[in-house]
């Protein structure tokens, strides 16, 4: 008698991440850097907080959570979740470019003022 073993149908190599949750994703790095980029712009332009520019975080944040919840009640757990991590993401490296920037012109000037 042979040994017969049962092997399960062969299946087609599945993407690391799902389509949704890779969308959520860039959803939320892309909210999250335009309304920083929009926010840093409208600041660089003015050289000073606008109301313009101090409004766009908030309202990005209020728009990522109404998303969020969109997403959660029509039961797309996993994808909120990665839309809130795009966001926070995309917020935490601008923040760090933002400030090696800073830190950039400060050591310029100091620079410059040495020389002189």
């Amino acid at each position: 008698m042979e040994n017969v073993v049962a092997t399960r149908p062969v299946r087609a190599a599945q993407p690391v991440l799902p389509r949704d949750v890779a969308l959520a994703c860039a959803t939320g790095v892309g909210l999250g850097g335009f309304g920083l980029g929009a926010a840093f712009a409208l600041h660089a332009r003015a050289e000073g907080p606008t109301w313009m520019a101090v409004s766009l975080l908030p309202l990005s944040m209020l728009l990522v959570g109404v998303l969020y919840l969109f997403l959660v009640r029509h039961r797309h757990g996993r994808a909120s979740d990665w839309l809130a991590l795009g966001y926070t993401a995309a917020v935490v490296v601008a923040t760090l470019l933002l400030t090696l920037l800073e830190a950039g012109r400060e050591l310029y000037a100091e620079m410059n003022v040495g020389v002189w």
